[in-house]
């Protein structure tokens, strides 16, 4: 099943005519709406939707998926910053300012300017400018320093500088994997609510078929009273087995209500919207892989793939923790070029002075860069502890989803022929009764079989069906399945 651009655009919410509203149910207590005016009314005409179009509105609207993929902005916002790592940085200063130094009042201007560049080696580049200006025309400055750190130990080296930005990054795969897991879950809990909502009709017309077959009866039971093969008390019964009938069909149509209520939810649509599930209730076999399984979830479940980048954070942490335990040894070279002219002397000559030497830092007495070493040294092994559980958890839930699977499809065939059995005693049980050769109690405990055989029918399949999406989530093929696609970006 594929979900088209057509059923993202549809729109299947239906307003209630005004004069079913005005209809509803009032509560001649509070003055205020019953629940009847609010649950799924039966007055408003039905909304049909199949599963696929359910899904489709599902992905549109439902409020955690929007909510997850407006999250989804920040945290690619958050990566882009990152991404600037060794990207250049300049900042500007401008004023201007009247100084007044022992009665001499002067007016000056002056701009500057700081610029820094992080090289990918760990390489520092400064440069300072400053420029200052009397605005009377007599004096002015110009300043500009240049400077370059190239760290030998601590903080050099291509992979520790590129550490933090590995380690964005795989944050930012994290993310993407926990906005697909979102989006898997909420497409399974919207099949979860529509076969709930399917399940429901069901038994509603489950129950209206049983209140007929036991109206039925209950004409046969007068024909014979009035042949006089059956006594009148016989019939009290029948009427008995009717009224439990009327009441187990009010209790579903309740049911019913709650589950359409559950589904527009999910589906973030009017609550008054009278939704009715379209498609036929079916299950046909699929045989399931449990090995081909297993390693679909190894390379696809969200969890798993989140962990296996954890511990590559982990890992990178722990070069980071490494590399500031060593000793700071640079290689510092500074050029600073000095211009301007004086109020008396006129232009001064330009100079230009370098600077090139080693210098060296060595912490003495902190035990702090060796405590980051010893929590980024735990933090791996725990990270990778968590993955070898995790790893032998997924195999353990696609083991058992797969047997539950299975399971479920030997009662989806168990209670078929329960089925069938049932509804053959009840056509043996009506004919003996109608030629006088079995008691209406019989027949009446033959159809309470049938009920309970065709509910159990019901349940199984539902069962089934819901096993297959619950294998889905469990070696993350859910969206593969619905053919979503869908980009983190």
């Amino acid at each position: 099943m594929r979900i088209e651009a057509a059923f993202l655009a549809c729109a299947l919410l239906c307003a209630p005519h005004p004069a079913l509203a005005q209809a509803r149910a009032v509560s001649p207590v509070a003055g205020v709406p019953s629940p009847s005016g609010v649950r799924p009314s039966q007055l408003d005409r039905p909304v049909a939707v199949s599963l696929v179009e359910a899904v489709a509105i599902g992905v549109r609207d439902n409020r955690d998926i929007r909510a997850a993929f407006l999250d989804r902005a920040a945290q690619r916002f958050r990566l882009r910053a990152a991404e600037r790592r060794f990207a250049p940085r300049l900042d500007l200063l401008a004023d201007v300012y009247r100084e007044d130094l022992a009665g001499t009042v002067t007016h000056q201007a002056s701009l500057s300017g700081v610029g820094s560049l992080l090289l990918p080696s760990g390489a520092q580049i400064g440069f300072v400018w400053d420029r200052r200006q009397r605005l009377d025309g007599r004096g002015d400055s110009n300043v500009a320093t240049l400077a370059v750190t190239q760290p030998l130990l601590r903080g050099g080296g291509f992979a520790v500088n590129r550490a933090p930005l590995r380690i964005a990054r795989l944050q930012d795969s994290i993310e993407r994997l926990a906005l697909r897991n979102t989006l898997a879950e909420g497409i399974s809990r919207i099949v979860f609510a529509y076969r709930a909502l399917q399940q429901a009709q069901e038994q509603v017309r489950l129950a209206e078929l049983a209140l007929a077959r036991t109206g039925e009866l209950i004409a046969t039971n007068r024909a014979l009273i009035d042949a006089g093969r059956m006594a009148a008390a016989d019939i009290v019964q029948s009427e008995a087995d009717q009224a439990n009938q009327q009441v187990a069909l009010l209790q579903v149509r309740q049911q019913r209500n709650s589950t359409q209520l559950a589904l527009l939810q999910q589906l973030a649509l009017d609550p008054a919207t009278n939704i009715v599930a379209a498609d036929p209730i079916a299950a046909e076999q699929v045989p399931v892989d449990t090995q081909r399984a297993i390693a679909i979830a190894r390379a696809g479940r969200m969890d798993l793939l989140a962990q296996q980048r954890a511990v590559e954070q982990a890992r990178e942490g722990l070069r980071i923790a490494r590399n500031q335990r060593l000793w700071d040894l640079s290689v510092v070279a500074t050029a600073t070029r000095n211009a301007g002219r004086d109020p008396l002397l006129g232009p001064l000559p330009s100079a230009t002075d370098n600077r090139v030497g080693l210098q060296l830092a060595i912490p003495l007495g902190d035990p702090a860069p060796k405590l980051a070493v010893v929590e980024a040294d735990t933090s791996l092994r725990t990270a990778e502890l968590r993955l070898e559980a995790l790893d032998q958890a997924v195999e353990s839930q696609v083991r058992d989803a797969a047997q539950r699977v299975e399971a479920a499809w030997f009662q989806v065939e168990a209670a078929r022929r329960f089925k069938t059995l049932s509804a053959r005693a009840v056509e043996i049980g009506r004919d003996k009764l109608a030629a006088g050769r079995s008691s209406n109690f019989e027949v009446l405990s033959l159809q309470d079989a049938l009920r309970a055989a065709e509910i159990q029918e019901l349940a199984a399949i539902i069962a089934y069906l819901d096993a297959l999406t619950s294998f889905d989530l469990q070696i993350g093929a859910t969206l593969e399945s619905w053919n979503v696609e869908w980009s983190g970006e």
